[in-house]
């Protein structure tokens, strides 16, 4: 940039040839060797410089004077420093030369201070404050403000001791032997929480269909998954490798006794009758006809009906008749709650260290505050809960206000994310591009941010709802891109399915073992195992959110519809500060070839998509940042890319 074509920048518009030349008259040109400093963070400013030759770095400190990042480079005919000087506040970021720079400085101060120049100094100031805004208006499209704080928060009414997971793995259907054979795998690819499923016996039904598992008999382990010693040996294991263990509870009914079935058995070989269950557990309790709601009324032996999931008077039905002739608990019978505060404390004794609340829209919450008070796990810390519930308030009513009794007992499953984020992967009702810009979080499903399990797919859904994606419902690589952008967004517990492959909606859980002679077998020809949480994509992205965990921000967003990037930003109050990793997801047929800025230092990172890790070191295909941040990036239709600080060459 000239000096002759300094004066035409914008910052000095509607002056006069007076006005111009007596700006001349004071400016300096002042020539910065590499590396000197032109601005210090916190001094006091009065001075503008106008970069008329070079390039500039900002950097800004963190949490001390040693930690600085990197923020922009500028380059000719940028104006530095002047937001000091229109705020009266200390430098806000550091600004050094890291090329040879030249540069036009003015002394805004002078100007203000001289009785003859108050109209140079009026209109340059408001002409500063007119470019700094267009400034701001174009960070604002690459940063978008996402804190914890803004968001609806729920404190611990109890001690605050519980931890919640960074993530939450289901192993659906898996026996203990292979939970703790897969813990190694687990643990390095940075899962840190196992949901297993419900252990306790279970009936059997003809043809062993899935959902028998749900339908409790006793609460003895089932000899389906292991013996007691091979669950303690798992849970031990585990927690060697810092992996929570979390048990599917069933707490609202016991098994459905069927007259036409030819057998009424459990298991492990318990027997049971209608409204007769036991020995229960080790101090031989039973339930008899008065542990169980029976009502008398005119809809279909009190059968629950659709509408009771949407309508405010159904919510007492719920609660209080039966589920798909499932014999429904008296949660109002101390004899009941005293049965199953038993079942909860042996499962801690084992060391277990939460838990998964089934079917929790057809409890009683203030029962199940009850049953848990005052329980903690081996390690003295209250068991993390988290409930299953689909999928809001009735109708009309505020779904916050409704929820709370359950967000102050534990975290709640949000199918509406799995539901909104599969409309906009297969772009229906919104596209990705919608869900960056307005802040895909609390402001769309109503629950709040440390309150919520995000939910792509479960057990049931990936079985009987086709508007949310599963393993089989995947089309264009719309499942794994799904699950790529939930591990990478900044919000709620996420949670991972492993399933197993079915045919028919009610097929069985597989008798075959994951681990054959101390060799994993998922991918093997023919395997009944799914086991999406291999996938390298997804086991990545797992390691990708834990690394970005503490950089709830995003910046650096673009958005073309259904292809999208972001930064993911460590934040202080009001500021961003540093980007941890960056994400590109094409959910198009149109390949992405582009220039991104992605806020990272230069390097070459591993695109984790398709990058493995053996042995502690990622392999594989890097992506090149270089020139402070700058990335050309290409993605291939229907894929991703993911880069972070934590996996570079």
């Amino acid at each position: 940039m000239e000096l002759a074509d300094t004066f035409t920048h914008p910052i000095f518009k509607n002056l006069t040839q007076d006005e111009l030349s007596y700006l001349v008259q004071l400016a300096q040109t002042l020539v910065f060797e590499t590396g000197t400093i032109l601005i210090h963070e916190g001094d006091i400013g009065y001075e503008i410089y106008i970069i008329l030759d070079g390039k500039v770095e900002v950097t800004k400190k963190i949490d001390s004077p040693e930690e600085t990042i990197h923020l922009t480079t500028l380059e000719a005919g940028s104006v530095i420093g002047e937001i000091s000087v229109i705020t009266n506040n200390p430098r806000s970021a550091t600004i050094t030369a890291i090329v040879k720079t030249t540069a036009l400085m003015l002394n805004i101060t002078k100007i203000k201070q001289d009785p003859k120049a108050q109209s140079i100094y009026e209109k340059l100031t408001q002409n500063l404050a007119l470019e700094l805004s267009k400034k701001l208006a174009y960070w604002g499209n690459k940063l978008v403000k996402y804190e914890a704080q803004d968001q609806q928060q729920i404190e611990l009414d109890e001690d605050k001791s519980v931890v919640a997971p960074n993530s939450i793995l289901v192993l659906f259907g898996w026996k203990w032997s292979d939970i703790m054979y897969e813990a190694p795998f687990l643990a390095e690819h940075g899962y840190d929480a196992i949901k297993i499923s419900p252990p306790q016996e279970f009936v059997t039904k003809p043809r062993n269909p899935w959902w028998e598992i749900y339908q409790p008999v006793s609460y003895q382990l089932s000899k389906f998954y292991g013996t007691e010693e091979e669950f303690i040996k798992m849970v031990d294991f585990c927690h060697s490798y810092d992996l929570k263990i979390y048990v599917d509870l069933v707490l609202n009914h016991m098994a459905e006794f069927n007259e036409n079935d030819s057998s009424h058995i459990g298991t492990n070989n318990t027997t049971f009758a209608k409204y007769h269950y036991g020995p229960l557990n080790s101090d031989n309790d039973y339930y008899e006809f008065d542990d169980f709601y029976h009502f008398d009324n005119d809809r279909d032996n009190k059968k629950i009906c659709n509408e009771d999931y949407c309508k405010l008077e159904g919510v007492w039905h719920l609660e209080h008749f039966d589920l798909l002739n499932l014999p429904k608990l008296n949660l109002d019978n101390p004899h009941v709650i005293t049965i199953l505060r038993k079942y909860v404390k042996y499962l801690l004794s084992l060391g277990i260290d939460g838990f998964r609340i089934d079917a929790a829209k057809h409890l009683k919450i203030k029962a199940v505050e009850k049953i848990f008070a005052g329980l903690k796990t081996n390690d003295g810390l209250k068991p993390f809960a988290y409930q299953e519930y689909y999928t809001g308030a009735p109708m009309g009513i505020d779904v916050y206000s409704f929820m709370e009794k359950y967000f102050k007992l534990g975290y709640v499953t949000a199918f509406k994310y799995g539901e909104f984020l599969a409309d906009a992967i297969n772009n229906k009702a919104n596209n990705l591009q919608k869900l960056v810009e307005y802040s895909f979080g609390s402001s769309w499903i109503h629950y709040p941010e440390n309150r919520t399990v995000v939910v792509i797919d479960n057990h049931d859904t990936e079985r009987m709802m086709p508007n949310m994606l599963n393993y089989k419902c995947s089309k264009n690589n719309s499942y794994v891109l799904a699950y790529i952008f939930m591990l990478s967004w900044p919000f709620g517990v996420p949670k991972i399915m492993s399933s197993f492959h079915f045919t028919n909606q009610d097929d069985s859980i597989p008798s075959t073992s994951v681990w054959q002679n101390g060799r994993y077998s998922c991918f093997d020809e023919n395997s009944p195992w799914v086991a999406q949480h291999r996938w390298n994509a997804i086991s990545n992205m797992v390691l990708f959110h834990n690394k970005t965990k503490n950089a709830p921000g995003i910046s650096h967003l673009w958005s073309n519809g259904n292809q999208i990037a972001f930064a993911r930003t460590y934040q202080k109050p009001k500021e961003y500060v540093i980007s941890k990793g960056f994400v590109v997801i094409n959910a198009t047929e149109k390949p992405i070839n582009r220039r991104f800025e992605t806020g990272l230092p230069d390097g070459k990172y591993y695109n984790l998509i398709t990058s493995r890790l053996a042995s502690g070191k990622m392999q594989g295909a890097t992506i090149e940042v270089e020139n402070y941040g700058f990335a050309t990036i290409e993605v291939a239709p229907f894929d991703a890319v993911a880069i972070t600080v934590d996996f570079m060459e």
